[in-house]
């Protein structure tokens, strides 16, 4: 899946200058009309924007979009020469180039040569970079090597593969310079893939990690559909190659990591591509064949280039010695590939395990048909990893063929490039001298045979000498291999603990900061319970208050003086109290008495009370809210005993049930109904503060003690059922003594 789309996008990126560009048709006659009416730099200008224009055209055929680039360049050329304008000059220069290009392209969809094409687009470019050299425009010079580095990649000839990237690196130079952050993020995406295809890991990671920052930051930045889904296509292909250098490298688990964060990336973002085959290739690499299979079969039948996939397949049945599933899906791989005409790249890795999968069935000649050409393409194309590969394959292959000296040879040459790639491993080198003495002694054995006794004894102790040195030889290759390995497994121990303190420090930030968090929501409860309570108060004083003022407008010098005295008593306790978050259940009931006693006095004994507990509890050590029972019973006698005919009872009920304290005030009164009848028809519609207050400070009780405290007010019914009055049921959390200390 995923090279299928790398040759899509280099097709669609080729000579694009940029996606913002706008492709509409009247986007393009306005340009038609505009260039006619301008003169000088500016005509040049629209001329090369009107060719650059048509490239990105949503035109169906190659060659009318190259006829119409050509058409316009070759217009601005000629204008441009006229008035001496480089810039304008390299410009056009650049959009030839891209016109024989496209023309290329179209050639090369019929199956028709296009090397007349690509010459010609390569002698445009290497003209525009000349006369951009002269006026220092580096924008122009990073378009036209990336553009001829896209021009060598359809030559594949070994040696223009080299020197594509060189342009490439070129390219990121000049696109650096001139601050264009998306075209140098799109060409370091192509050299990792060039320095990964071709061994250099550690140049590829460095390219790797700068098309990945460029690549997330450009997809910011899109306008159109079609620029979003390339620049996603970018993000992706990053994830991936870096996934494959860290492979290439043996470290499969950060392999995974990166896989996954493409895999999700492409889930989020809706896009073709969701990684199964490349997970499937780390699993083959961490050995788990089983996994690699599962996720290669659910991509399998999705990708209209299927024998990219069926290599793929193929490849994992190979690793499970599972030759003849290997061969039916990478034979009809290859098939497919030649038939449709793609040769190079796509089609070595399978030829290599064709051969791999014929010597694995002993068919050695066969074998070496397909390691033969395999081999071939990846010494032609440069991919020394492959190379390497078909270098160690041939060398078992003409070891099983009895041609030893042919073995050596490729022996050496694995060894060598894998030593020049990886520079850590010496294996192949011991086996190489354990060989080579085998063979020696072998020979000397034959020699022998027609000697005398003398020179068989002479030979013996030549032969026991270089035993020893050979001995000698092994033992310090041996001991050189342990310390390398040694020392590699304690720069990974190291590396992964360094991850692993960096995560606990992450963690641990963390839990400061919830831990903080939770401290500021605990303020802020407690502040808006202060506040409730500071609303609360004066609204208790101001009743308190008018009833005074009634006793003393009615000439009761007496009582007001009595309930002065205890008015007194009852506001010491709440200014007290009422800084209090919470205050013991006894000083409570005690605010409660005065309360109800000062009522009682007001209205002559109207009504009587009681305070009753149905269970034991200590008073003094069960704390709450202050002022909490207080609004529920004012709301009793106000509009429940108050408009009774006769007298009236006020009961306040306490028990302890499952750490909850439970409040239960009934009163026998005129009940909800007729309290609010009463109510609608009196000339004072005031609103009561206290129940809605009261409400609050429960809620908010409830939320910072995690636990069910509410009220609910129901009608109390006599044996007919009839409304007998109002009862008030409160679920109350507490706080015992030892908590409130705490």
């Amino acid at each position: 899946m995923k090279k299928y789309i790398l040759i899509k996008a280099i097709i669609i990126a080729s000579f694009v200058p940029a996606f913002s560009q706008p492709m509409e048709s009247h986007v393009i006659d306005s340009l038609k009309k505009q260039y006619l009416t301008l003169s000088g730099t500016n005509k040049v200008d629209c001329l090369n924007l009107l060719a650059q224009t048509f490239s990105t055209a949503n035109i169906s055929k190659w060659s009318e979009k190259a006829d119409s680039v050509y058409h316009y360049a070759t217009i601005a050329y000629t204008e441009a020469n006229k008035i001496d304008y480089k810039k304008g000059i390299a410009q056009s220069l650049a959009n030839l180039g891209n016109s024989e290009f496209l023309r290329g392209i179209e050639f090369r969809i019929s199956k028709q040569n296009d090397s007349v094409s690509v010459n010609a687009a390569e002698k445009y470019l290497t003209q525009a970079i000349s006369t951009a050299k002269g006026i220092n425009n580096d924008e122009i010079l990073g378009r036209a090597y990336y553009d001829l580095a896209d021009i060598l990649y359809f030559k594949s000839k070994r040696q223009d593969l080299n020197i594509r990237g060189e342009y490439l690196k070129k390219a990121v130079y000049h696109f650096h310079k001139a601050g264009n952050e998306e075209k140098e993020g799109e060409a370091c995406t192509w050299l990792c893939e060039d320095c990964s295809q071709k061994g250099y890991y550690e140049e590829g990671i460095e390219y790797c990690q700068r098309s990945m920052e460029l690549a997330k930051k450009a997809i910011t930045k899109t306008k159109t559909m079609e620029e979003k889904e390339y620049r996603n296509y970018l993000v992706q292909q990053s994830l991936a190659d870096m996934a494959d250098l860290y492979s290439a490298g043996g470290d499969y688990e950060t392999a995974m990591n990166y896989v996954r964060q493409g895999r999700q990336f492409g889930i989020e973002n809706k896009t073709d591509w969701e990684f199964e085959a490349d997970i499937a290739g780390v699993f083959g690499g961490l050995g788990q064949y089983d996994s690699a299979l599962f996720y290669m079969k659910q991509v399998t039948g999705k990708s209209p280039k299927q024998f990219y996939l069926e290599a793929g397949l193929g490849a994992i049945y190979l690793k499970t010695k599972n030759y003849d599933k290997a061969l039916v899906v990478l034979l009809e791989a290859v098939d497919s590939l030649r038939k449709k005409g793609t040769n190079g790249r796509p089609v070595m890795a399978p030829l290599l395990n064709l051969g791999d999968a014929y010597c694995g069935k002993q068919n050695y000649k066969t074998a070496f048909k397909y390691a033969r050409e395999g081999t071939d393409i990846a010494i032609k194309l440069g991919a020394r990893p492959s190379a390497m590969d078909g270098y160690e394959l041939l060398s078992r292959v003409y070891y099983h063929l009895g041609s030893n000296d042919s073995a050596y040879l490729y022996l050496l040459k694995y060894t060598q490039l894998k030593d020049s790639i990886q520079n850590k491993q010496f294996l192949w080198r011991l086996n190489n001298y354990k060989k080579t003495a085998e063979d020696e002694k072998k020979q000397a054995q034959l020699l022998l045979l027609n000697k005398d006794n003398k020179v068989k004894t002479l030979q013996l102790k030549q032969e026991s000498q270089q035993k020893n040195l050979l001995l000698i030889l092994f033992s310090a290759l041996l001991l050189a291999g342990f310390f390398v390995y040694r020392s590699i497994a304690l720069k990974r121990k190291t590396e992964k603990l360094q991850h692993e303190q960096l995560e606990n420090k992450f963690k641990l930030q963390q839990l400061e900061n919830k831990k903080k968090q939770a401290e500021f929501q605990q303020q802020a409860a407690e502040l808006e319970m202060q506040a409730l309570r500071a609303q609360m108060n004066p609204h208790f004083i101001f009743n308190c208050l008018s009833s005074i003022n009634r006793i003393i407008l009615k000439n009761e010098s007496q009582a007001a003086s009595d309930y002065l005295t205890r008015f007194s008593r009852l506001i010491r306790m709440v200014l007290i109290n009422s800084q209090k978050a919470m205050i013991p259940l006894e000083d409570e009931l005690q605010m409660l008495r005065l309360y109800l006693d000062m009522e009682r006095l007001r209205f002559k004994n109207s009504f009587d009370y009681s305070i009753i507990f149905t269970n034991t509890i200590d008073e003094g050590a069960v704390f709450m809210p202050p002022l909490l029972l207080q609004p529920f019973c004012e709301n009793a006698i106000w509009h429940g005993l108050m408009q009774k005919e006769g007298h009236g009872h006020l009961n306040v009920e306490l028990s302890m049930q499952e750490n909850i304290l439970h409040c239960i005030i009934s009163d026998d009164g005129i009940g909800r109904e007729r309290a609010a009848a009463l109510k609608s028809k009196s000339a004072e519609k005031e609103k009561s503060m206290g129940l809605a207050i009261t409400a609050q400070r429960l809620a908010l009780l409830n939320q910072n003690k995690n636990v069910q405290t509410y009220y609910t007010i129901e009608d109390n019914r006599d044996t007919n059922n009839q409304i007998a009055g109002t009862k008030v049921i409160l679920k109350i959390a507490y706080k015992e003594l030892e908590e409130q200390l705490a």
